[in-house]
């Protein structure tokens, strides 16, 4: 019995939707339009006359037969990744394509020396970065859209294997001219009635420290949202409120009119982890990627992780 030929695109298609539950994520990620999007999965669909979704006015859910073609459809992703490892892993200078997806904040903390070390060591390697929210990088993970990634916080997921990288602390940031700045420490009942702008709500930071104002009683006043550190930054300089973050994040050798100091009771500390896909082999050029994060990365260890 023949059977209608699948496409390697409606595979992705397929995948990008099961690990983002929404059609609108998905099209955003994949830069196509919904319509585009939509008759891929359609066409998916009519070819193997089973329906792969649950669509309702909100959700959008895997059927049983769904379930079963995801399973199916990520070796078939992974053979195909596995086919490229193949044909591109030579001999001599590494070549080929990094692709990465880190949260926004931290990506700029922390991988600019990794960024520039691997470039010198690896120079014919393209790095492929996306910044993602943190709670959209498993996704991505899983997805196949992307092969590492930084999570943050502890992460419990099976079907990933993470390697601890850093740990953080986060400190309240407020311009020079606030009542605050000058001081070495400020604790959260200083702070309570304060306005804050934060980073969009979708940022994992934004869970550590509605937990802190829990631990209080409180809800954090929030008066501007954004998901540009640049435009954070500037905000707090216009005095529209405080913000709490990673402390690597400002250091006082900018004078650029922020005042940094740490926070207590309760202190927050981030931990960040590498993270790849359980069974799902790393490429030469990944792999020199990964071994010079956790070489360069701010928290130590003995000795590298063995990763055959």
């Amino acid at each position: 019995m023949l059977y209608p030929q699948l496409t390697l695109r409606e595979l992705h298609y397929f995948m990008a939707v099961a690990t983002q539950g929404s059609f609108s994520r998905t099209s955003d990620l994949l830069h196509i339009s919904q319509p585009s999007l939509s008759m891929g999965i359609r066409s998916l669909e009519n070819k193997l006359a089973v329906r792969l979704f649950e669509r309702t006015h909100k959700t959008i859910t895997l059927t049983e037969k769904g379930k079963t073609f995801f399973h199916h459809a990520e070796r078939l992703l992974e053979a195909e990744q596995n086919l490229h490892r193949a044909m591109t892993d030579e001999t001599g200078p590494l070549k080929g394509t990094v692709h990465l997806a880190l949260p926004p904040i931290l990506g700029a903390i922390y991988f600019r020396p990794i960024i520039r070390q691997f470039c010198s060591l690896y120079p014919d390697v393209v790095l492929d970065i996306e910044e993602y929210p943190s709670d959209r990088l498993i996704t991505q993970l899983l997805g196949h859209h992307t092969n590492i990634a930084a999570l943050v916080g502890p992460v419990q997921n099976r079907q990933l294997r993470t390697f601890p990288f850093a740990e953080e602390e986060l400190c309240l940031l407020m311009a020079d001219s606030h009542p605050l700045a000058g001081r070495t420490s400020c604790s959260f009942t200083e702070i309570l009635e304060e306005k804050l702008v934060l980073m969009n709500e979708d940022f994992k930071i934004n869970r550590f420290i509605a937990e802190a104002f829990a631990h209080h009683g409180v809800t954090p006043q929030v008066t501007g949202r954004t998901s540009d550190t640049t435009l954070l930054l500037t905000m707090v300089q216009a005095g529209i409120g405080l913000t709490i973050i990673p402390a690597s994040f400002h250091s006082p050798a900018q004078n650029d009119g922020l005042h940094c100091c740490p926070l207590r009771n309760p202190t927050i500390h981030v931990t960040i982890s590498l993270a790849v896909r359980h069974n799902s082999p790393l490429s030469k050029t990944e792999d020199a990627w990964l071994q010079t994060s956790l070489s360069v990365r701010p928290y130590q260890q003995r000795s590298l992780p063995d990763l055959s």
